[in-house]
């Protein structure tokens, strides 16, 4: 009974369609899996192009506005009678204070 079933020209040629339909199934489906995939990658490249330009960008409005604070912040100094002053004075701790130290406090 399996001879007369593997000698049928008509089930051969339909088991060899069948497998011929599948691997060309496949094969579409494993070309269109490889272009998903590059075409995840280039977007993403993108995103992460976009991504800097945008960190860039905000770096760039993050100065302008500490630059645009510093002069208001001095406009407004000005206008209470403020006065730049350019010679710095430097605090010394090694000099006495009125502040005890913990060396002070230990004696």
């Amino acid at each position: 009974m399996t001879r007369a079933l593997a000698y049928n020209p008509v089930l051969q040629k339909r088991i060899a369609f069948a497998l011929i339909s599948a691997a060309l199934l496949l094969f579409g489906l494993y070309i269109y899996l490889l272009s998903a995939s590059v075409m995840h990658v280039v977007v993403r490249t993108e995103i992460n192009h976009q991504v800097r330009e945008m960190t860039s960008q905000i770096s760039l409005l993050e100065s302008e506005f500490i630059a645009a604070q510093h002069a208001v912040s001095q406009n407004i100094a000005y206008l209470e009678g403020y006065e730049r002053v350019h010679e710095k004075v430097f605090v010394d701790r090694s000099a006495p204070s009125l502040v005890l130290n913990t060396e002070e406090q230990t004696r």
